[in-house]
């Protein structure tokens, strides 16, 4: 009887064996079929219809994976893992938040994919990253690249071989199903096209992919190419520079994405279209790794790198200096009480404006509003003229019969020219607009800055509120970051930064309006001699 028992256990056991070479078999030859997304890339996918997605993700999610997962769905025809019936898992803890019920027909096997052989481009940040990730063909199955590890085996044709020896073209049948006919995915470098800029011009494609987010020029010449085709792009990666990405899916009229929904955001770039998705994932969200292995990797990293591998937010917002700025929160959504427009504030505000000179750059010059409860309002902006006589002239008009109070100029506009002996706040002076010589304390200002963003009063409402209008200072908010490898600020994108810390140090409390009959400028010319003749021993 144990004899015939072991019998039927050891043919059991067999045919458990020939089930699992023959599911192995069949993945080799179909992986597309047997590609599972977990939630974040299920998003992603959903989401084929924009023009443009962007996978913010952190390392190791799967952003690879699902990238290459969609080019091939698009090559042949439709994702035909949507056919598949599966459960969809997040997080380490390998959570089930959904099931999937596969049909042949299910709208998402062929959402925003064409009816015809279409024409793709792969882009990697150098040959060797696209063929360890994407192209190579040595050793076992699980060694390959996520192309051929997903590519149908039957409607695979001979890839194109580079004179470096590099995969450059891959041609693939689309199913007989989905119309037939031939697609062809190309593979190219970021690497490449800083070597040959002129590459990526007059090329046409339905669809691009990008591994790493590619130089913005680049970015610029290819998309062109998706012009006549109407072809869509996606990129997905984690984001260590080029900022650019970022700033190509915020919404309008907002300059940064600092928390993306958990179900991703979509929106038009404008009013007539340029649709665009955004989705971010964390280490944390893949099902497919264990938190030991995380913690382990986490444990080599600094706090900046952290946010961005781990979290997937771009390294240049990991070193965001005023992070303590919330869009949401500092950024008016409605006029205030008595204001006429968001420029023109009422009457009886005190002003003060700050002006960062330029020889060569657009003069920047931001204005400031305290009401008497000692609230203050960014209101108004200039950044884009370079000439002194156009800007005086709306600084004068911006500012008519109100009470300016204070109003300082980079100290750099002191310096006298070396012929004429006049320097800026000379010519300034022709226009009745008498400027005192501005703080050069950056350290300070950054830290003083960060507090007043923070302050809130007993309501717990900022004591500081910025005008949606002002283009310049909010893109700078966004953009003004450090060097991590210096670990100082940037000296880029921070001209209305320079006025702001300026403005903070030098103190925007209320102060009351002289009496009406107090003659104009508030300064008498005795005293204002003696603040030029400081301002000039500065320079020597």
């Amino acid at each position: 009887m144990t004899e015939l028992v072991n019998a039927v256990e050891l043919a059991d056991l067999r045919k458990q064996v020939a089930t699992q070479r023959r599911v192995r078999e069949l993945k080799q030859s179909y992986g597309l079929n047997f590609y599972e997304p977990h939630l974040k890339q299920h998003i992603y996918h959903i989401h084929g219809d924009s023009v443009g997605r962007y996978c913010r993700f952190g390392n190791r999610t799967g952003k690879t994976k699902s990238g290459a997962a969609e080019d091939v769905s698009w090559l042949i025809g439709g994702r035909l893992f949507y056919r598949e019936t599966f459960d969809i898992l997040t997080g380490v803890e390998r959570k089930v938040v959904g099931h999937h019920v596969g049909r042949r027909d299910h709208e998402y096997v062929t959402k925003g994919i064409p009816s015809y052989p279409v024409k793709g481009l792969l882009v990697c940040s150098d040959w060797d990253k696209a063929k360890e990730i994407f192209t190579n063909r040595e050793g076992s199955y699980d060694m390959w690249g996520d192309l051929f590890q997903l590519i149908p085996r039957d409607a695979l044709g001979k890839p194109h071989v580079s004179r470096g020896g590099h995969i450059d073209q891959i041609p693939i049948k689309r199913l007989t199903e989905f119309g037939g006919g031939e697609s062809l995915l190309y593979v190219d470098t970021v690497e490449s096209y800083k070597h040959a800029r002129l590459s990526q011009e007059s090329s046409d494609w339905d669809f691009i992919h990008y591994d790493e987010p590619p130089p913005q020029s680049m970015f610029i010449a290819n998309k062109r190419g998706l012009t006549d085709r109407h072809g869509k792009f996606w990129i997905n990666a984690t984001a260590i520079d080029e900022m650019w990405v970022n700033d190509e899916f915020c919404p309008p009229k907002q300059n940064v994405m600092l928390n993306v929904p958990e179900e991703g955001f979509a929106f038009n770039k404008t009013e007539t279209g340029g649709s665009r998705f955004i989705i971010a994932a964390s280490i944390y969200d893949n099902p497919y790794i264990d938190e030991e292995g995380i913690e382990e990797y986490a444990s080599s990293l600094n706090k900046d790198e952290k946010e961005c591998r781990l979290h997937g937010l771009p390294m240049a917002m990991a070193g965001l200096i005023y992070k303590e700025f919330e869009y949401d929160l500092h950024v008016l959504s409605q006029l205030p009480d008595g204001w006429k427009d968001y420029h023109v504030p009422p009457k009886d505000y005190t002003l003060r404006w700050w002006w960062d000179y330029h020889t060569r750059l657009p003069q920047a010059v931001l204005f400031f509003a305290t009401n008497q409860k000692g609230i203050v309002f960014v209101y108004d902006e200039l950044f884009d003229d370079n000439l002194i006589d156009p800007v005086c002239k709306s600084i004068l008009s911006k500012t008519k019969n109100y009470f300016v109070a204070d109003t300082e100029i980079d100290p750099f506009a002191v310096i006298p020219h070396p012929v004429t002996k006049e320097s800026i706040v000379d010519e300034l002076m022709k226009y009745d607009l008498f400027v005192e010589p501005a703080t050069k304390d950056l350290t300070t200002g950054i830290i003083k800055v960060r507090e007043r963003l923070k302050e809130r009063d007993p309501q717990g409402n900022p004591t500081i509120y910025f005008s949606p209008k002002l283009t310049q200072t909010l893109f700078e908010f966004s953009h003004y970051i450090y060097d991590l490898k210096k670990n100082e600020p940037k000296d880029e994108n921070n001209h209305m930064m320079e006025n702001l810390y300026r403005a903070i140090l030098s103190g925007l409390a209320y102060v009351e309006p002289p009496k009406k009959h107090t003659p104009k400028p508030f300064v008498i010319q005795e005293g204002l001699d003696r603040k030029m003749a400081e301002v000039k021993d500065l320079t020597k």
